[in-house]
């Protein structure tokens, strides 16, 4: 099978390794976590952690990468960045500004960056999800399109491998938002 291969999601989490990196951490550090949910696979968010006002924990773009300072359920892995010259809403050679964003399929491997008011910029890699619901694809629990249109907050997407030339395990599509979502965050 072509594409680009799984990342390396233990099989088993090292709670210990994990809350020691978490101690160490900084409000304003730049991370990258690797979450493990049912509805959204394996996916990375890369981006600044910090304490959220509102649940008062460690997030980063938005979810919540600790509890009283143990690792979330969902989180895999955790390595800080290093810092760079450019920002994180620098473009890298072929994504696609979201103007011009590709479609985006259920299965697609793909690799979103995001800005948002609340979390400033920060990329989400994993599988593109869609919800045969409510025609919107999201990639991590974030709205990547909606009938085809690109969603607010997106400001890149590329899509790495299509659905199918690549390792990553294919959630299922989303058929309801009942008491199973994992916190989508609104189109």
């Amino acid at each position: 099978m072509a594409g680009p291969a799984m990342p390396n999601v233990p099989s088993r989490r090292n709670v210990k390794v994990l809350t020691d990196a978490l101690n160490a951490l900084e409000s304003g550090t730049g991370v990258s976590a690797m979450f493990l949910t049912k509805r959204y696979g394996a996916f990375t968010i890369d981006g600044t952690a910090f304490i959220s006002a509102s649940v008062k924990t460690l997030t980063v773009g938005g979810r919540s990468i600790e509890q009283n300072l143990k690792p979330h359920k969902s989180l895999q892995a955790l390595r800080t960045l290093e810092p760079s010259a450019g920002g994180a809403e620098d473009e890298a050679p072929g994504v696609t500004r979201a103007a011009d964003a590709p479609t985006v399929a259920h299965g697609d491997l793909i690799s979103v960056l995001f800005v948002d008011p609340a979390y400033g910029p920060f990329t989400v890699t994993g599988v593109g999800v869609a919800s045969t619901v409510s025609d919107v694809v999201l990639v991590g629990g974030w709205f990547v399109s909606r009938a085809g249109t690109t969603a607010p907050r997106v400001v890149s997407v590329e899509v790495l491998a299509t659905s199918g030339t690549h390792e990553y395990p294919l959630p299922p599509r989303i058929v309801s938002w009942g008491e199973d979502t994992e916190g989508a965050t609104e189109y």
